[in-house]
């Protein structure tokens, strides 16, 4: 009786966290009618299926499901080679990514999506915030703080996000033309106001107002990520708690923030946040070898017990199938230039548990030799009506829910030790300690299987370039980490194609030179890097 209600708890959380049920339709435009507003919030359980819809708009193909995780903003970030001569509407469109070209009219209508869907979500956001305010007190005061944290986290990520994709290189630029931020349940022009006010008067603001909101109610403080199962009452709503912006989440969102801002001290005060919470080691332990690289039935290859925040997708193995299966000739679409995963990236590094779990040998569409990612590859749940029928054994269940094969991560431990490590490790910081900045980078690699090694400053920020790369392909991370070091893709860092410059030609018996890496100048980076704002939201100014 107990695994049945287990069975069932997973089965409603799994619903009403991720996919949206009918109650939450509302949610898909702003709300013209004020009745059915005041209904969606006059109960407890309206409350949190309003939340469930703002999660679950975060997770479609305009945001976080798509385009600013595993595609398009990869493609951005050099991780694939896609200039080849197909001229397929969807290849033309890769291939304008790939080279930046923001003027294709396919990559125009994305950008226009990623904008249009990005504020209607804030807007929803906004309407759960203004009701949390005006009728919050039907719920308990710790949940109306979990859940506005969540909330204000929420409008923060997605701003700031858009601040990344949209607005200028911050560390050339801070006073630069960046994005609206609103605040607001109303439809309205709002001003576009310059990044560093976008960043420090606004996300800052509600990233901070969150954490302390959480910091006062989160369950995930004291139960971890599966916190608070009532077998009464089947009450499932502070269960899951890496499918929600967390305090943890949002802790390492305002670690990023600082980050992107280049205040390294509290950048650094927000990852030891994560990084020496003794907690944080017993909540999301890190992956484990055995189970990884032992286990051919259900590998998590996502890490998904390092993750504090993600997304539930139980079509996961359909992304595989759409864009990077390689296992036979003319399916992979998404797979990096022949030779580089193995010959550059993971140089001399095989024993990574990254390499041996997330990538295997394959074949590109043209059927050409390569390595290509299995990350979100289906796990097939071999085991799953045996331990169904096992009445005694609760643990089993567990197993067999097989969370990691359908979730899909934004946030992972990981980034705490990489985000404490450059604070740390960058010549130009007022708190720079080159020894422990690569005793934190040393750390985390070790979890990955990975050598513990020293060096100079480019030594250092070349195995930090590497390790985003390694630990953050398909995650939404990569373009935004060269963007905010204003870096160009040099031949170690371009899954796209090889550069080889020639430098020297041969003579009598000196060997040519070459150069391989990207001199690309800041007007060139500025092409890159900065995403034109929408003709839409322009044209209506």
């Amino acid at each position: 009786m107990k695994l049945k209600k287990y069975i069932l708890s997973l089965s409603v959380a799994f619903c009403t966290l991720t996919l949206g049920t009918s109650c939450t339709d509302w949610l898909d435009e702003q709300p013209n009618d004020k009745q059915s507003e005041e209904q969606q919030f006059a109960t407890k359980p309206g409350f949190y299926a309003a939340v469930n819809g703002v999660y679950d708009r975060m997770s479609g193909n305009s945001l976080y499901g798509q385009n600013l995780s595993y595609e398009m903003i990869d493609v951005l970030g050099q991780r694939y080679e896609v200039n080849k001569t197909d001229e397929g509407s969807y290849y033309n469109y890769l291939r304008s990514l790939s080279n930046w070209d923001y003027s294709n009219e396919t990559v125009m209508s994305v950008l226009s999506s990623i904008w249009g869907e990005a504020y209607q979500t804030i807007m929803n956001i906004n309407v759960v915030l203004k009701n949390l305010e005006e009728k919050g007190d039907i719920l308990p005061v710790k949940e109306y703080k979990m859940l506005k944290g969540e909330m204000l986290a929420a409008r923060a990520m997605i701003h700031f996000d858009l601040l990344r994709l949209f607005g200028p290189i911050y560390a050339k630029n801070p006073e630069g033309r960046g994005i609206p931020y609103n605040q607001s349940t109303k439809t309205s022009i709002l001003p576009i106001l310059s990044a560093q006010e976008v960043l420090n008067d606004e996300i800052l603001i509600d990233l901070l107002d969150a954490q302390e909101l959480l910091l006062e109610s989160d369950p995930v403080l004291t139960e971890g990520p599966r916190a608070e199962y009532d077998g009464d009452t089947m009450d499932n709503s502070q269960r899951y708690r890496q499918l929600r912006l967390n305090y943890y989440a949002t802790t390492l969102l305002v670690a990023r923030a600082y980050l992107w801002a280049g205040d390294y001290a509290n950048a650094a005060t927000e990852a030891r946040k994560i990084t020496d919470d003794e907690k944080v080691k017993q909540f999301f332990p890190h992956v484990d070898a055995g189970t990884l690289l032992a286990n051919n039935i259900d590998p998590d290859r996502m890490f998904s017990t390092e993750c504090l925040f993600g997304y539930y997708n139980k079509n996961r193995g359909l992304i595989y199938e759409d864009r990077f299966n390689g296992e036979t000739a003319g399916k992979s679409l998404l797979a990096p230039r022949a030779g580089y995963i193995n010959g550059k990236l993971f140089t001399n590094e095989t024993q990574d548990y990254r390499y041996m779990s997330q990538y295997a040998n394959g074949l590109t569409l043209e059927g050409e030799s390569t390595m290509y990612m299995i990350k979100h590859k289906e796990i097939k749940d071999q085991n799953r009506d045996d331990v169904v029928s096992d009445t005694n054994d609760d643990e089993a269940f567990l197993q067999a829910s097989k969370f990691h094969g359908t979730f899909c991560s934004l946030m992972k431990v990981s980034e705490a030790y990489y985000i404490l490590a450059e604070a740390l490790g960058t010549p130009t910081s007022d708190i720079y300690n080159s020894a422990d900045a690569w005793s934190y980078l040393s750390y985390i690699r070790e979890q990955r299987g990975a050598s513990t090694t020293t060096g100079n400053d480019a030594a250092f920020t070349d195995l930090l370039t590497k390790e985003y790369i390694r630990e953050f392909t398909g995650e939404g991370q990569v373009f935004f980490y060269f963007k905010r070091n204003n870096k160009g893709f040099d031949n170690d860092y371009n899954g796209k194609k090889e550069i080889k410059i020639l430098i020297q030609e041969a003579f009598l018996w000196f060997p040519a030179e070459y150069s391989y890496k990207d001199e690309a100048k800041d007007e060139e980076k500025e092409r890159r890097f900065v995403a034109p704002l929408p003709s839409s939201e322009l044209d209506n100014r």
